[in-house]
């Protein structure tokens, strides 16, 4: 606790006067302080807002003003080299890690609350970061300033430091154009991997190197270099994400998401940043609804949550200095009928789906980014599939349809996205037995239980489940009931 470790100076051991302080009044004066930081000195106006954007550079400035403490001095006094304090001065380099922050904050009596820390007490922030961001009532309002750029949210400058473990930085002093392409070989890696296997063999593997490649901020480098590297991290970001997200580590999955959405909001020069941060937004509708899907009435706000991400992905691509790609432009248009479908809005999920085909069919193959190389003919149709399924729970009509969109997909993908191939067989599955077809449902419930147990990646369990819950009625029926008790075992060897 901050106010334990401020009873006594951190240097000599004697007992100090205040809680506030964090040094005697000697050791102070060894430091090189010729005058004291007194009560209020951050609740100057542009202190402030320099605390609420992590901007040290300003603080720091201010601190030798008053203090007389040379950048020598303050080096010494902060543990820094004397080079890193003239770098943030200038705004070159930045300091946003949170136990950094609360060292900052106790040796230079800043108020933890101008950090956005919630209490006087910098150690409470461990709890916050161990909040779950599935259930925090600012979550969208995060999310749109990570978009937007908008300074309103403190804890912006510090998502970086609320991100999943961590490692030794490895110490780059410049880089160049090679390095961003080794970054962005990796992050496609990754990506193959997931498609083909699930994201649960290498999403440590991602996380680490992300954390690795987010330090290479502080190298040298050319501004062409810089922004294709903030381009660079925040796909990386995204993708750790998605493999978070694919082993139903869903509070993860929102914190990197979020991280890449201001990474790639930072590099906004760039062609591509707008693209990412699109996709960004969709990837977390798509998990709103996966989560509505999981259990209604736990999530009963997902669906209006995703409508809401999706809406702001369209904004976000109608308003940014570069356009995002038409493939990008369809996905949208997909993810909007997910949404209407799952509200059971039959004319608006028609109308998205049109839209989407439309979009589709436009799309020129030279100007495909690169995340979106899976999106091919049996994508677009599982993705229409997709929308025909959510829509036949509440509208048995459509039920023909969809069977026929998703049994086209299952067919179509190649070993290279089998994890797509995989997830869309329990509703092809479900759909079936909603239009009575109890041989094809049984013989394509088999297939997604060694597809879905064949793969490192839990998601495609939680489809299982609700393939179950559909066959249960049947379960007179011996080969139903066999079906049924594959699935139970199944379920069993997992907890997600």
């Amino acid at each position: 606790m901050i106010g334990r470790e401020r009873q006594r100076c951190r240097f000599c051991g004697t007992v100090l006067a205040t809680a506030t302080d964090s040094m005697c009044g000697s050791c102070a004066r060894a430091v090189g302080f010729r005058k004291p930081i007194p009560d209020g000195f951050y609740e100057d106006g542009d202190l402030r807002t320099a605390l609420a954007r992590y901007d040290f550079g300003a603080v720091f400035a201010a601190v030798r003003q008053h203090t007389g403490l040379s950048q020598l001095q303050l080096a010494d006094l902060l543990d820094l080299s004397q080079s890193r304090v003239s770098a943030v001065e200038r705004g070159e380099r930045r300091l946003t890690h949170v136990k950094l922050a609360a060292r900052l904050a106790i040796l230079l009596r800043i108020p933890p609350r101008l950090l956005g820390f919630p209490t006087e007490v910098t150690g409470s922030l461990a709890a916050q970061e161990e909040a779950n961001w599935l259930e925090r009532r600012d979550f969208l309002a995060l999310v749109t300033a990570a978009t937007l750029g908008s300074d309103l949210h403190p804890e912006l400058a510090r998502l970086g430091s609320l991100l999943p473990g961590d490692v030794e930085p490895v110490t780059r002093p410049r880089i160049g154009a090679a390095d961003v392409d080794a970054i962005e070989a990796i992050t496609d890696g990754f990506r193959r991997s997931d498609f083909a296997c699930g994201g649960g063999l290498c999403r440590a593997a991602a996380v680490t190197q992300l954390h690795q490649v987010r330090r290479l901020e502080d190298a040298v480098c050319s501004p062409t270099v810089r922004t294709r590297l903030l381009v660079a991290i925040a796909e990386l970001a995204g993708m750790a994400g998605w493999m978070a997200y694919d082993v139903e580590d869903h509070d993860t999955a929102r914190r990197l998401w979020t991280y890449a959405l201001d990474t790639a909001r930072r590099a906004e020069d760039h062609p591509r940043a707008p693209d990412l941060a699109v996709d960004m937004l969709l990837d977390m509708a798509h998990q709103a609804l996966h989560l509505h899907g999981l259990d209604p009435n736990k999530h009963a706000d997902s669906a209006g949550e995703a409508l809401q991400l999706v809406q702001l992905a369209s904004a976000t691509a109608a308003n940014r200095r570069y356009p995002v790609s038409t493939i990008t432009q369809g996905y949208i248009s997909s993810v909007l009928g997910w949404c209407r479908a799952t509200l059971g809005e039959s004319e608006p999920t028609r109308r998205a789906i049109g839209k989407a085909q439309e979009t589709y069919a436009a799309v020129d193959p030279s100007m495909t980014p690169p995340w979106a190389w899976f999106v091919n003919d049996a994508e677009i149709t599982a993705q229409q599939g997709h929308s025909l399924y959510l829509l036949s729970l509440t509208r048995p009509e459509f039920a023909p349809e969809a069977i026929e969109k998703l049994t086209t997909a299952v067919t179509g993908y190649g070993t290279e996205c089998e994890r797509s191939r995989a997830v869309i067989l329990p509703p092809l599955a479900s759909v079936q037995f909603q239009a009575g077809d109890i041989e094809a449902s049984v013989a394509t419930g088999h297939d997604a239980v060694d597809a879905i147990t064949g793969l490192s990646s839990t998601r495609g369990y939680a489809r299982l489940r609700v393939l179950d819950t559909v066959a249960a009625p049947h379960s007179g029926q011996p080969e139903v009931a066999d079906l049924r008790e594959r699935l139970r075992r199944a379920l069993a060897t997992t907890a997600a």
